[in-house]
Parts: structure tokens; C-alpha cells; sequence
């Protein structure tokens, strides 16, 4: 009997779905933020810990499975992972404690490397190449609505139908999809030999040098830094104005259907715009926005700005993503490990900036965060601009 052929569009929407679960999974845990510190006598800083500790295992699986995908196949990690994640997701649901807490964000985390690194590679190396780059936007798309979900997931559902109930569903999600995984085709190790490969680092040293593969780097990092910390602090803050976790969970949501408008905009597009002139723009705008959060306005002053800079946000990581996969074609280097590369840079990002920021909220200086974000912004356009500028010369 003949193989089941490869179905672009059918693949597409099976990563789609893996990466949309993965992000209500971590989403849904910013209005939860307030409820936990209730029930297990959370700090601020504590608060953050339990943001960063998911960030912090995607980190130290991501090179890994990055690795890993190209050389045993990323359809068979990426089913691999999608197994764990059967428990991993409904976990939270039951914890008893701070540590109870902490491990299943740890389990969530390493299903997330794997979503992100070997999934992706699964979807870019099997589908036509003429539909890659629309397939890896479709995917990342998906993550943006996904950022609607989670924290409506996380806030108003779970308030609805109590955590347990809410998230044995998510589980039950998780299994169908892994049904569906098992009968689509594609995905197998790359044809070079092993010892032919390049290293799980390689796509880090291209990117010492100014080009296509800094500049997805130096997009991903800002845009982590910066939305990590604002899923610490504007929970904080919300949380201070007397909001309840489902109020939160809205204002995230609504901030996340302009995110999904802004990608839609960016998609309709195509290519018929500058990559690098875009992501500059972008966290340019995104350094002012920051600076008018610190305006004292009151709560839904900050709540509008809040929505908006998470909407201007969000074509940042689409964009990012495309021009990685441009890159380590351009340089020879496997999906896989480029994406797991990019996904650890991510997740540096999203380690170090809730930790910073709970320690600064601790401290009463809130503000100080701020300020670091939108400077950092600037400091990204500067070498996203240089890095523009080597390829028009090199071109």
C-alpha cells in the first residue's frame, strides 16, 4: 500500500493546533497569578518564579530538541512530547503547593520545547517548499489566538466551570490531537548523515553577525523581555486596582483580538513589504507605548495602552519566525536547530524578565521595569538597523 501523501494544508493545521493548545497552557496561568498567591501564600517575587520556571525549561530543551528532531525525526519528538503533554496540561489543576507547582510548569515547559522546536521543524521540512513560509505564519497566527484563549481560559472559563473541569477538557484536547498526529505523514530525519549535520550551535554563530538570522534573534529577545514582564506586572497592578482574575483574564483577551487583527494585516501582506524596516518600526512604537504606561492615568488608561502594545507586539514574533526560516536556509543550517536556537533565545528572555521584574515589584519600584523594557526597545531597533544595513551592502 502507498503512503499517505503530505498534505500542506493538513499538516499545517495539525502544528497549528499543537502550538495553539501550548499557548493556552501558558497563558492561562496570568490570571491565575492573583489566585495562587491566595491560596499558597505567594510573593511577588514568587509570583514570578512561577512565570519564569516554564521559560526556564523551554530554554534547556529547546537546543535539545531543536537537535534531536533532525537527526530522529521531528514527527517522532514531536509525538513524543505530545504524549507528556497529555498530562502535563490538567496537572496544574491539582497542585497543593508552591513545589507541586513549580514541577508541572517544569513538565509544561519541556512540551513546549519540543512543540516549538521539532514541531515546527516537522512542518517546514514536509510541506511543499513553496508553502513554508505561509504554513510557518499559519502557525505562529495560531499562537496569537492563542493568546486570546489562554488568559480567557485562564480567567472567565476557569471562574465558569472551576479549574479541575477546565483543564481535564484541555487534556482531552491534547489526546485528540495526538490521534490526529499519528496519521499524518512526514517529518522523518533529514538525508545527510549524522556526522554530516551541523552542530546544535551553528545557527547561534551565524548570528554573531549582522544578518537575517540576528535580526530574528534580537526581534525574539525584545519581544520576549518585554511581554514577559508586562504578564508579571500588569496582573500586579490590575490585581492592586481591586481587578479579579477574571477581569484580568479580559483585559489580556481583549489586547489579544488586536493582536490576531494586526497579524491578519501582517499576513495579507505577503512579502510585498520590508522584513527589517517592520520589526524596527515596530519596537520603536513598542519603546513609546511602554513610556506611556508609566503615565498616571488610572487603571483603564493603562488597560488601553496595555491592549495596544500587546496588538503591536504580536506581528513581531510572525515576523521573526519567517525570517528564521529564510535564514537557515539562506546558511544551510536545519530547521530544527535553528528554530530550537531561536526558541532558547526566546526563552531567555522570558526567564530572566518576570524574575527581574517581581524582584523590582518587591521592592516598590515598579516603574524602573518599565523603563529598562523601553530603553531595551531602542537598543533592539539599533541593531535590528545595523544588521539591515550589512544586507543592503552585502546585497
Amino acid at each position: 500500500m502507498a503512503a499517505r501523501p503530505v498534505s500542506s494544508r493538513r499538516l499545517t493545521a495539525l502544528i497549528s493546533a499543537l502550538i495553539f493548545l501550548d499557548m493556552i497552557t501558558w497563558l492561562a496561568a496570568i490570571p491565575l497569578i492573583p489566585v495562587w498567591q491566595d491560596e499558597f501564600g505567594l510573593s511577588d517575587d514568587q509570583a514570578g518564579v512561577v512565570l519564569a520556571i516554564y521559560s526556564l525549561t523551554v530554554l534547556l530543551f529547546a537546543i535539545p530538541s531543536g537537535y534531536l528532531a533532525d537527526r530522529i525525526g521531528a514527527r517522532r519528538l514531536t509525538l513524543i512530547g505530545a504524549v507528556l503533554f497529555v498530562a502535563a496540561a490538567p496537572a496544574i489543576a491539582f497542585v497543593g503547593s508552591f513545589e507541586a507547582l513549580l514541577a508541572v510548569r517544569v513538565l509544561q515547559g519541556a512540551c513546549s520545547a519540543v512543540t516549538w522546536s521539532a514541531g515546527l521543524a516537522w512542518l517546514a521540512a514536509a510541506v511543499e517548499p513553496s508553502y513554508r513560509l505561509r504554513g510557518l505564519a499559519t502557525a505562529n497566527a495560531s499562537a496569537t489566538v492563542a493568546t486570546i484563549g489562554g488568559p480567557l481560559f485562564g480567567g472567565p472559563i476557569v471562574a465558569l466551570v472551576g479549574i479541575e473541569a477546565a483543564f481535564v477538557a484541555l487534556g482531552v484536547l491534547v489526546l485528540v490531537v495526538i490521534g490526529w498526529a499519528l496519521v499524518e505523514p512526514g517529518g522523518a530525519a533529514g538525508p545527510r548523515a549524522h556526522e554530516e549535520r551541523q552542530g546544535p550551535f551553528v545557527a547561534l554563530v551565524h548570528a554573531r553577525r549582522p544578518g537575517t538570522l540576528q535580526m530574528s534573534f534580537v526581534a525574539i529577545a525584545f519581544v520576549s523581555l518585554m511581554m514577559a514582564a508586562l504578564q508579571l506586572l500588569a496582573p500586579l497592578y490590575f490585581d492592586q486596582e481591586g481587578w479579579s482574575s477574571s477581569a484580568i483574564g479580559w483585559a489580556f483577551t481583549v489586547g489579544s483580538v488586536l493582536s490576531v487583527l494586526a497579524i491578519i494585516t501582517v499576513g495579507k501582506t505577503g512579502g510585498r513589504f520590508d522584513g527589517a524596516r517592520a520589526l524596527i518600526a515596530l519596537t520603536l512604537v513598542c519603546s513609546g507605548l511602554i513610556g506611556l504606561l508609566l503615565v498616571p492615568a488610572g487603571v483603564w488608561w493603562y488597560a488601553a495602552v496595555l491592549v495596544v502594545v500587546t496588538g503591536v507586539a504580536a506581528p513581531i514574533f510572525t515576523i521573526a519566525y519567517a525570517v528564521c526560516a529564510e535564514g537557515a536556509r539562506a546558511a544551510g543550517i536545519g530547521e530544527g536547530a535553528a528554530f530550537g536556537m531561536l526558541n532558547a533565545v526566546w526563552a531567555v528572555g522570558a526567564v530572566i524578565s518576570p524574575v527581574v521584574s517581581g524582584l523590582v515589584a518587591e521592592g516598590g519600584v515598579s516603574w524602573v521595569a518599565y523603563v529598562l523594557v523601553a530603553l531595551l526597545a531602542l537598543g533592539a531597533a539599533g541593531l535590528l538597523g545595523r544588521s539591515r544595513r550589512q544586507l543592503a551592502v552585502a546585497g
